[in-house]
């Protein structure tokens, strides 16, 4: 008897690590269904969705891609690649159109013998503009290929902005840099000379390099006049 309940549980073993090796899914194998991975569809792993400051992607920074995680709900077709369709939902959206800010296809491939693949949104960096808040809701369409899966995750926000209109995290947290009067363009010079895309930077206690940037900037707001719209004064980095 202990011999033949060892040997089911061995079994039972052996079948259970298979399944965690080949990292199929299956949730209801006679539906089959997508949804973007996102929150806690598998905590801290995904993302719940997707912000960025494109003034922190480095200077001269080009397209900008996000690969976004889509999971399948059903076996795993081996044999065949299947087509899905995204949409962005313009109730949800704002200030930016496919083709201009971004590019997205709305037809899509779920590769053969995959359990997750992934779809490209491409931000055009050079075309946003220093005024808008972007966003995009994009959504999975359901057609002959794949049903409808869970709701909250038929749906993915990407929110963008190309401005430093508020002080970012890296100049309020950096004690030289915050008791400096705070202006977008000093920001920006900052960024340009630093070379920095941690919004969340820090000095790690050592100054030398900030000092060096600092003077840099320093010395080219002293070399070229940039005048404030709003009072008419000059700027100059270190007041």
């Amino acid at each position: 008897m202990k011999t033949t309940i060892f040997c089911l549980l061995s079994a039972t073993a052996l079948l259970l690590g298979s399944c965690r090796e080949r990292n199929i899914e299956v949730y209801d194998v006679s539906r089959v269904s997508l949804n973007i991975a996102k929150g806690e569809f598998r905590p801290n792993t995904y993302p719940e969705s997707y912000e960025f400051n494109a003034y922190f992607l480095g200077v001269g920074a080009g397209d900008y891609d996000l690969e976004i995680p889509v999971r399948l709900t059903g076996l795993v077709d081996y044999e065949n690649d299947r087509e899905y369709l995204v949409r962005v939902n313009e109730e949800y959206s704002q200030a930016a159109t496919n083709g201009v800010e971004y590019t997205l296809s709305e037809r899509q491939i779920f590769h053969k013998g995959l359990y997750e693949d992934t779809f490209r949104v491409t931000i055009h960096v050079a075309e946003l503009n220093e005024t808008d808040d972007y966003k995009l809701r994009i959504e999975l369409v359901p057609n002959e290929h794949f049903a409808a899966g869970m709701a909250d995750y038929q749906y993915v926000d990407i929110s963008f902005v190309k401005n430093v209109n508020t002080p970012p995290a890296f100049w309020q947290n950096t004690s030289k840099l915050s008791k400096l009067t705070y202006y977008p363009i000093k920001c920006v010079k900052f960024l340009e000379v630093s070379g920095i895309t941690d919004p969340e930077w820090e000095d790690a206690g050592s100054s030398l390099m900030l000092d060096y940037w600092i003077e840099l900037c320093t010395e080219w707001f002293e070399e070229n006049e940039v005048i404030d719209p709003d009072s008419g004064n000059r700027i100059y980095f270190d007041e």
